[in-house]
């Protein structure tokens, strides 16, 4: 049976077999949340923990905010799942457009909001230097390197000039100026490279199950060949990436040990069991064996994500009515909070540590900052997010559907 598959965005899909239509809405749903909890993380300062009142009520806060790392994995696999999709549904088993339409594609969505984001955070550096100047406002060196990891507003020419180019992953001198998240756009930028040139021939060669173990040994071998700068160029993400692939192929593919493969499995205890193991073996990192390598982790975290979006888009494709998880996904607050939490990613940074600086400005008890710092720096983040979304995002998102045929 002929179907057409309508590519709609970054993470929504429909799939239209007679009259009835697909539409992944929940993969929206993962990013807006994803996004929205890096907010949450970047709210908080580690050094305050110990200040903060009630210690009852402020610690399993603390807890819950630790696991920023974990919402760029499920990034990094919903990435590899979404461009995977068009690619695994198609006839030529290849990019519309060819490679030149695939990099065009990603270059109009990908660029033009972060270079927006760029110019602002630069412009932001510069007003707060000029005003500290002019008004004297005591922010000295030190408390300018506050929330360090996040936002900086000072820094060179070079600096300025690696992230023009999407490399300031490759430097922990890089990594944290002007715009500190944005180092997992570039590595997803540098994976889109990976997965068009070599990984995407070499699926199309010789299969699933080679693809994802070349990728697996590549970016493991690489993370240790780079030594100290694999922990900011994070090469073993190529696997996380090629997880999503996988997730993707498995849930439309036609080949007959895939497609049992997507029936028997328990999709949904096995992402529930990654999952957990991802928590236990952190806990263990943290705890006990620092020596772990962070690529363990991450690994698990990611397969467990691939079997959750497998164990969801399942539903679709069967017709099932959606469980309750699902459903909350797929719910319209969070899926409008995924259409524009790219945008929230890429400009939170500099709005949360002027709140921060601000609030520091008031003298404020520790617990009273932490609370306050919550309840404007979220909420305007998201506000700032969504005026830049419409102005410096939307218009270069793809609007008209491109359908790619195939066959089933």
């Amino acid at each position: 049976m002929q179907q057409n598959i309508t590519y709609e965005s970054s993470s929504t899909y429909s799939e239209k077999p007679s009259n009835q239509r697909l539409r992944l809405a929940y993969l929206d749903g993962i990013r807006g949340l994803a996004a929205l909890y890096v907010v949450l993380v970047h709210c908080w300062e580690p050094s305050l923990a110990e200040a903060l009142q009630p210690a009852l009520l402020w610690l399993p806060i603390a807890k819950f905010l630790r696991y920023g790392i974990f919402a760029v994995v499920v990034f990094i696999v919903l990435s590899g799942y979404c461009l995977m999709l068009p690619v695994v549904r198609s006839d030529k088993k290849y990019f519309s457009g060819g490679l030149l339409g695939f990099f065009k594609r990603r270059i109009r969505r990908i660029l033009p909001p972060y270079y927006a984001a760029l110019i602002l955070c630069s412009l932001i550096g510069v007003f707060v230097l000029w005003i500290e100047q002019t008004a004297n406002l005591g922010w000295d060196e030190e408390r300018l390197s506050n929330l360090k990891g996040l936002f900086s507003p000072s820094y060179s020419f070079k600096d300025i000039l690696c992230y023009l180019l999407l490399l300031q992953n490759f430097g922990s001198s890089y990594i944290n100026k002007i715009n500190g998240p944005t180092w997992t756009v570039a590595v997803e930028w540098q994976i889109y490279f990976v997965f068009a040139i070599f990984l995407i021939p070499i699926w199309r060669r010789l299969g699933l199950l080679p693809t994802l173990t070349i990728a697996f040994v590549v970016g493991i071998t690489l993370n240790y060949l780079m030594g100290e700068l694999s922990s900011t160029v994070h090469p073993w993400f190529l696997g996380l990436f090629a997880l999503g692939m996988a997730a993707a192929e498995i849930n439309f593919s036609q080949k007959p040990f895939l497609v049992r493969m997507k029936k028997s499995l328990p999709w949904d205890k096995l992402a529930a069991v990654f999952i957990c193991f991802g928590f236990l073996t952190e806990w263990i990192r943290f705890n006990l064996i620092q020596e772990m390598p962070e690529w363990v982790i991450h690994y698990f975290i990611a397969f467990g994500a691939a079997c959750f979006l497998i164990y969801c888009t399942n539903f679709f494709i069967n017709g099932k009515p959606l469980p309750p998880a699902v459903r909350f996904l797929e719910s319209p607050r969070i899926v409008g909070l995924g259409v524009f939490s790219y945008s929230l990613y890429i400009i939170h940074a500099p709005i949360v540590w002027l709140v921060f600086q601000i609030l520091l400005s008031m003298h404020l008890s520790p617990s009273m900052l932490a609370v306050k710092w919550f309840v404007i720096g979220v909420p305007l983040s998201i506000l700032v997010a969504y005026v830049f979304y419409r102005f410096c995002e939307r218009p270069f998102m793809s609007h008209l559907p491109v359908k790619v045929k195939s066959q089933m």
